[in-house]
C-alpha cells in the first residue's frame, strides 16, 4: 500500500478537499457553521485543514447560493473559481456528490465518517432499488445518494415540516415534488425536495395538496368534507392558503412545483 502524503494546512484548497466540504455544507444549517461545530471541526482533522478554514469556506459555497442570498442570509465574498465550479457541479445533483465522496475519501481517513454521521440523519426514506446485473451496487449508491439527500433536505428546513413545522426528525420525510419514479434525473436533486411530516408527505404524494406560484398551500377537492373529524380538518382543511415554510437554501424548484400541480395534484 502506498504511503500517503503528509497533508498540512496549507496551500490551494484541492478538489477533494472542496467535495468533501460542500457535502458537509450541503447537511449543515446555515447557523451551525462555525469553527465550533464538532462536525466542522472532525472534517477539518480528516482533510488537513484548521476547523476556521473549513468553516470559511462553507460560507464561501453559502455567498453562491441564490436562495440564501434571497432569505439574507450572507456568506462570504471570496469564492473562488474551483468553489464556484464545485458548486455549478453538484448543488442540484447529491447522487454525483456521494459518487465524489467516495474517491475523495479515499485520500482522506475519517473523512467518510464525519459526512455518514450528520445529525439530521434519520433515515426513513427507502428508495427503489435499481434493476440489473449490477443492481447490489447501484442500489447501494442509490441508497446513500437518497441518505445525502434527506440530510441537504432536512438541514435546509430545519428539520421542520415545511407546513405543520412539526420538528420530529422521526416523523419527516424528503418528499420528492416530481416523483422518484417521474424523473431519475430530478432524484438526487434537494430544489426537487420538501420537507413534509408523514401526514403531508402522503397527502402530497397523493395529490391532495400542492403548493401555487407563491408557495402556498392549494387543497384538493377530495380532501374537503362537511363533517371531517378534528385532525382531517387541521391537518389538510385548514391548511388551505398557508404558506410553505420555505428553506434556508435549496428552495422549492418552480418547474418542479409546476409539474406537481399539472401532473399529480388532484384539483
Amino acid at each position: 500500500m502506498l504511503n500517503k502524503e503528509p497533508i498540512v494546512p496549507t496551500g490551494r484548497w484541492t478538489r477533494e478537499q472542496l467535495v468533501l466540504t460542500f457535502a458537509l455544507y450541503c447537511q449543515t444549517p446555515f447557523g451551525r457553521m462555525h469553527q465550533h461545530n464538532p462536525d466542522i471541526v472532525a472534517l477539518a482533522n480528516a482533510i488537513g485543514r484548521t476547523p476556521s478554514a473549513v468553516a470559511m469556506k462553507m460560507s464561501n459555497f453559502a455567498s453562491l447560493d441564490p436562495a440564501e442570498q434571497a432569505s439574507g442570509i450572507r456568506g462570504l465574498s471570496g469564492a473562488a473559481e474551483l468553489d464556484r465550479a464545485i458548486f455549478a457541479e453538484f448543488s442540484t445533483r447529491q447522487d454525483h456528490l456521494v459518487e465524489a465522496c467516495e474517491q475523495a475519501s479515499q485520500q482522506f481517513d475519517g473523512a467518510a465518517a464525519v459526512l455518514d454521521q450528520s445529525p439530521t440523519a434519520i433515515e426513513l426514506d427507502d428508495p427503489i432499488p435499481f434493476a440489473g446485473p449490477t443492481e447490489v451496487q447501484r442500489t447501494v449508491m442509490v441508497r446513500r445518494a437518497q441518505r445525502a439527500f434527506r440530510r441537504a433536505v432536512m438541514a435546509s428546513y430545519d428539520t421542520r415540516c415545511a407546513i405543520c413545522e412539526i420538528s420530529l426528525g422521526e416523523l419527516l420525510i424528503a418528499s420528492h415534488i416530481i416523483p422518484w419514479t417521474a424523473d431519475e434525473d430530478r432524484r438526487a436533486d434537494p430544489t426537487n425536495g420538501l420537507s413534509l411530516c408523514a401526514l403531508h408527505d402522503r397527502a402530497f404524494d397523493r395529490g391532495l395538496i400542492t403548493a401555487d406560484e407563491s408557495h402556498r398551500v392549494l387543497v384538493s377537492r377530495r380532501a374537503i368534507m362537511d363533517e371531517a373529524p378534528p385532525l382531517h380538518r387541521v391537518g389538510l382543511i385548514d391548511i388551505a392558503g398557508h404558506p410553505l415554510r420555505l428553506p434556508a437554501r435549496f428552495h422549492p424548484d418552480p418547474v418542479a412545483l409546476a409539474y406537481h400541480r399539472s401532473n399529480v395534484f388532484a384539483a
